[in-house]
């Protein structure tokens, strides 16, 4: 049976590998670290919702104990494909969002959450035996999968990218005073030359294409106002708000191709804006807003972008902070002269306290707090 499979198995793998009868080389196939990554997610340790909940949750806070070593034991060889995959050259994911649009799913969001925070948590049992190269490579290989996952085109993978990347560089961080400066050498060309982020604008333009062609594309083809109705239910919510909808386009399909059409500017403008300071984006946004006023499918389409847009502005200062600690720790405190804080110009400030430091940005979070990075442990 085994010899069986085998041979089924090769079978598969040489034909997936033709060049023959169109299909893409077995080099474009092996190149591709998604098709690792999936291995990876497919033989993940099998939790609870409420494990999963925790282990993400807790990955940089709970006990380095037994319990801690058996779960990450259990995960050895999907971590292995996360370090395979972090040696390829791209990452396709080969996501389907202009045939599904808003019922697109996003199976590799959830497992890469779960992955990095497996090798979050064995990072750390790794650099409290000592092991530190090796924890390192849980870091940097983590960080890639962040980077590769935000490369899907959409904007909740980018969102789960900048959050992979912030706890691994809370999982480093805390580690840079015991590292030599050659090891944070090292670190500092592994992080540097990781892949570039997705972009926001990017994955807007995604929503753009895929969204707005899906939902003109499902919308001519439904030929009775039940039906209609129907689809416009899933994403109003109710039949009544669908109603209400269609009357406020003119009351009929073309007058919503009308509405989707005048949507597609904004999309491109607003991806435009991205990189402008916060309060000149906050400006455009509300002036491109005020265009689409009385537009119900913009409204009902477009993503809540200002909120895509402080995580970004979060995720590029905390990125910021890392490579100033890094270059402190090489360096010396002088070296943050030469690193900007991103949000209002300037150095960032080091507040040291007894076993390490932390540098604070003039970003401020929700809750008004500065956004920061605790290098090192508080002691006592």
């Amino acid at each position: 049976m085994l010899r069986a499979l085998f041979s089924t198995l090769t079978v598969l793998v040489l034909a997936s590998g033709s060049a023959s009868a169109g299909n893409p080389p077995a080099s474009a196939i092996e190149s591709n670290a998604a098709l690792k990554y999936w291995q990876g997610f497919a033989t993940l340790p099998k939790f609870t919702e409420a494990e999963e909940v925790k282990l993400r949750g807790e990955a940089l806070t709970m006990p380095l104990d037994a319990q801690a070593r058996e779960i990450v034991d259990k995960a050895e060889y999907s971590l292995r494909m996360m370090h395979r995959a972090a040696l390829l050259p791209r990452c396709s994911w080969g996501m389907s969002y202009g045939e599904d649009g808003i019922n697109a799913l996003l199976p590799h969001a959830q497992p890469s959450r779960v992955m990095t925070s497996l090798a979050c948590l064995r990072a750390r049992l790794r650099f409290s035996e000592g092991r530190k190269a090796e924890a390192i490579d849980d870091v940097i290989d983590a960080m890639t999968l962040g980077r590769n996952i935000s490369l899907d085109g959409s904007l909740i993978a980018v969102l789960v990218g900048y959050s992979i990347e912030h706890r691994m560089i809370e999982t480093l961080a805390v580690e840079l005073p015991k590292l030599d400066a050659s090891t944070i050498q090292g670190v500092k060309k592994r992080f540097d030359a990781l892949p570039p982020f997705g972009t926001v604008a990017q994955a807007l333009i995604t929503c753009e294409k895929a969204t707005l062609e899906w939902f003109a594309r499902e919308v001519v083809a439904i030929k009775n106002e039940e039906r209609l109705n129907i689809f416009l239910t899933t994403m109003t919510g109710s039949p009544e708000k669908s109603r209400t909808l269609v009357l406020q386009c003119g009351g009929n399909v073309d007058g919503l191709i009308k509405c989707a059409d005048r949507s597609r500017e904004s999309y491109v403008v607003i991806a435009a804006k991205m990189d402008l300071p916060p309060d000149q984006f906050e400006k455009e946004l509300e002036r491109e807003m005020r265009k689409q006023l009385g537009n119900p499918v913009f409204d009902l389409l477009f993503p809540a972008i200002n909120k895509v847009f402080r995580a970004k502005e979060r995720s590029d200062v905390y990125r910021a902070l890392f490579s100033a600690a890094l270059a402190v720790q090489i360096e010396g405190r002088d070296a943050l002269k030469t690193h900007i804080d991103p949000v209002g110009g300037g150095a960032f400030e080091q507040v040291p306290f007894d076993g390490g430091y932390e540098l604070r940005s003039k970003l401020k979070r929700d809750d008004n707090r500065p956004v920061t990075l605790t290098v090192g442990r508080r002691k006592g």
